[in-house]
C-alpha cells in the first residue's frame, strides 16, 4: 500500500517505477500477514520521523486505531503479542543498524516463523523501509516546489 502522496507523485513523474512498486507492494501485502506489515510500516515511519505516515493506519488493514496509536510503546503495551514484538524489535534493528543484526535477532523471528517466512519478512521490511524513505524524500524535495 503506497502512501497516497507517493502514489500520486510516482504516477505523475515516474510511471514505470510506480507500476513496479505498486506490483511489489500488492504482492507483499497478499503474501504476508497484513497486520504485521502494517505495524512494521507504522514503526518505520515513526523511526524515520515521518509523523504524517506514522499517524495514518493504512485503510483496509486489520490494525486497530488503539494499537496503531500505541506503536511507539510496543515493548510494554499489552496490545502486542510476542510475535508482533519479535517483528517490531527486528524492524527497529533493521531500520536503525541493519549491519548490527545478530543471529539472536533472527532466532527471535524463527520462534514464530519458518525460515522461508523470515526471508520473506526481511524482504518486505526492505521494501517498506525504502518506500518510506522515498515518500519522505519526495515530500521533502517536491512539496516546496508544488506549493
Amino acid at each position: 500500500m503506497l502512501a497516497p502522496d507517493l502514489d500520486e507523485r510516482l504516477a505523475r513523474f515516474a510511471p514505470e517505477v510506480h507500476e513496479v512498486i505498486t506490483t511489489l507492494h500488492g504482492e507483499l501485502w497478499q503474501a504476508l500477514d497484513p497486520e504485521i506489515l502494517e505495524l512494521c510500516r507504522l514503526r518505520i515511519a515513526g523511526l524515520q520521523g515521518d509523523g504524517r505516515e506514522s499517524a495514518r493506519p493504512a485503510p483496509n488493514t486489520p490494525v486497530s486505531v488503539e494499537k496503531a496509536a500505541a506503536i511507539g510503546d510496543w515493548p510494554d503495551s499489552l496490545l502486542f503479542s510476542d510475535r508482533e514484538r519479535a517483528c517490531l524489535a527486528f524492524t527497529e534493528q533493521f531500520v536503525g543498524d541493519v549491519a548490527g543484526t545478530t543471529q539472536d535477532d533472527v532466532d527471535a523471528l524463527l520462534a514464530h516463523f519458518s525460515p522461508g517466512e523470515v526471508q520473506a519478512f526481511v524482504s518486505a521490511l526492505l521494501a517498506l523501509d525504502q518506500h518510506q524513505r522515498l515518500a519522505l524524500g519526495l515530500r521533502t524535495v517536491l512539496a516546496p516546489q508544488e506549493e
